[in-house]
C-alpha cells in the first residue's frame, strides 16, 4: 500500500526543450515524503495526443535510472516504440494541437501522471531552423542561399548530386506552359528580360528589352521536331559539312569548314611566271623537251605554281585559261620550233617560228582536275641546230574561269 501511495503522491518537475531529433525531457522525482528517488531504475512512457479528441498518434517507453539527485533526462522521440505506434517523424505538428501524456512506473505498474498541451518548443521539429517566411499566398526566403545536396551553396539556389542534378517542371497537357525567366533590370527602366518557354510542342526563346522597339516579349527563336527557326525565318534542321554546297537546301546550315572549303574553291586562281636569262636546249630535230626556264614569279594568288618543278598545279577542279610564250635567240635563220602544253590531247602546237629573236605562243581553255600538273613543251624542227630560248622574252600565265 505504501508503494501505491508513493506513486500517487509522487512529485515531478519537468523541463521540455528542443533536441536534435526529439524533445528533451527532464524530471525530478520525489516520494510522498519529499525524498528524492535516487539511483533507482524506473520506467517512463510518453504518449503524444492530437486534437480535441486527444487521439494517440505516438507512444514510446524509456527505462532510465535516476541520478543521485533523483533526476532523469530523456529525449522524447528516441525511446522504444510501444507496439502499434507510428514513428516519431510521422507526427504532423503543424496540422493540429498536440498534448503530452506521461506515465511512470517505479515498481508497481504504470501510473498516469497527467496530460499537458505542447506549446512552442516542439513545433521547431516541424520548422527546423526556420528561415522561411509566409504570407497569405506565398512562402519565401529573403536573404539566405538554398542548397540541395550541399550545405554550402554559393548562389541563391544550388543543386548538387554525385550522378544527376536537375530541375523538373511539369504541367498536365502539351498546350500548358513551363517556362524560365531571366530578368536584368526593372521593367519601368533599363532592362533585358529573357524567357524560355515550352508550350504546344515548341521550345521558344523570347526577349523583352528596352533596346528594342517591341512591347513585351518578342519571340527570337523556336525549336521543335521540324528544326530551328530564328524569328519568323525559315526553319532549319541540320548542319552540313559539304564543301560544295551542292545540296541547295533551305533547311541546312553549312559548317564553318564547309563554307571555307567552298570559298577557297571559288577564290581567284591567277599566276604569271617568266624567264630570266638564256637556256640552250640540245635536242634533235623532231623531238621535244620541257621549257623549264621560269625563274621569276610575277604573281601567284593561290601558290599554284611550283617553283621547284617549275610547273603549274591546279588547286581545284574547273576550267582554266592558259597562255605561254617562248622566245628564241638563234643566230641561224633556219632554226625553228613550236610549243604546246603537256595536257593538249591533240597536241595543238603553236605556230612555228624561224629565225633569230622570234617567239611563238600557245593558249587555250582547259578543264583541269584538282592537282593536275601543267607545263610547256618545246618541239625542235631544226635538223642541225640546238634551241636557245630567251627567258627575257618568255612567260607562262593563266587563271581559273570557274
Amino acid at each position: 500500500m505504501k508503494t501505491k501511495l508513493t506513486l500517487l503522491f509522487i512529485m515531478f518537475i519537468t523541463m521540455i526543450s528542443f533536441a536534435q531529433n526529439g524533445i528533451n525531457y527532464k524530471a525530478l522525482i520525489k516520494d510522498d515524503l519529499g525524498n528524492v528517488v535516487a539511483n533507482d531504475l524506473i520506467q517512463i512512457q510518453f504518449k503524444i495526443l492530437e486534437g480535441a479528441a486527444q487521439t494517440i498518434v505516438y507512444s514510446e517507453s524509456h527505462s532510465p535510472t535516476t541520478d543521485a539527485n533523483g533526476t532523469v533526462i530523456v529525449n522524447i522521440g528516441e525511446g522504444a516504440l510501444v507496439s502499434g505506434s507510428a514513428a516519431f517523424n510521422t507526427i504532423d505538428w503543424s496540422s493540429n494541437t498536440h498534448f503530452l501524456q506521461v506515465w511512470i512506473n517505479i515498481g508497481s505498474g504504470l501510473i498516469n501522471m497527467g496530460t499537458t498541451e505542447f506549446k512552442t518548443v516542439p513545433y521547431a521539429l516541424s520548422a527546423g531552423n526556420k528561415t522561411w517566411s509566409k504570407n497569405s499566398n506565398a512562402v519565401f526566403l529573403q536573404t539566405e542561399n538554398v542548397g540541395i545536396g550541399t550545405n554550402a551553396p554559393t548562389d541563391r539556389l544550388e543543386i548538387q548530386d554525385n550522378f544527376n542534378a536537375g530541375i523538373k517542371l511539369v504541367v498536365p497537357t502539351v498546350n500548358n506552359s513551363t517556362k524560365v525567366e531571366l530578368r536584368n533590370g526593372e521593367e519601368t527602366g533599363s532592362h533585358s528580360f529573357y524567357k524560355i518557354e515550352n508550350k504546344s510542342d515548341n521550345l521558344k526563346f523570347y526577349l523583352d528589352s528596352d533596346l528594342t522597339t517591341e512591347v513585351g516579349y518578342d519571340p527570337i527563336m523556336s525549336l521543335n521536331s521540324a528544326g530551328l527557326a530564328l524569328k519568323t525565318g525559315q526553319r532549319v534542321n541540320a548542319f552540313s559539312a559539304d564543301g560544295t554546297l551542292s545540296g541547295n537546301s533551305n533547311y541546312v546550315i553549312p559548317t564553318e569548314k564547309a563554307v571555307k572549303t567552298y570559298v577557297d574553291s571559288k577564290a581567284a586562281v591567277l599566276f604569271k611566271v617568266r624567264g630570266n636569262g638564256f637556256a640552250v636546249k640540245d635536242i634533235n630535230a623532231g623531238t621535244e623537251v620541257e621549257t623549264d626556264i621560269w625563274d621569276t614569279v610575277d604573281y601567284d594568288t593561290n601558290s599554284a605554281f611550283n617553283t621547284v618543278t617549275r610547273r603549274f598545279v591546279a588547286p581545284t577542279a574547273g576550267y582554266y585559261f592558259l597562255h605561254a610564250c617562248v622566245s628564241q635567240s638563234n643566230t641561224i635563220s633556219t632554226a625553228s620550233f613550236r610549243i604546246h602544253f603537256n595536257i593538249d590531247v591533240n597536241v595543238r602546237y603553236s605556230t612555228s617560228t624561224t629565225g633569230h629573236q622570234n617567239k611563238t605562243e600557245v593558249s587555250g581553255i582547259y578543264y583541269l582536275t584538282a592537282g593536275k600538273v601543267v607545263y610547256v613543251l618545246l618541239r625542235n624542227y631544226s635538223t642541225t641546230e640546238n634551241e636557245k630560248m630567251n627567258g627575257y622574252g618568255s612567260w607562262f600565265e593563266g587563271y581559273k574561269i570557274n
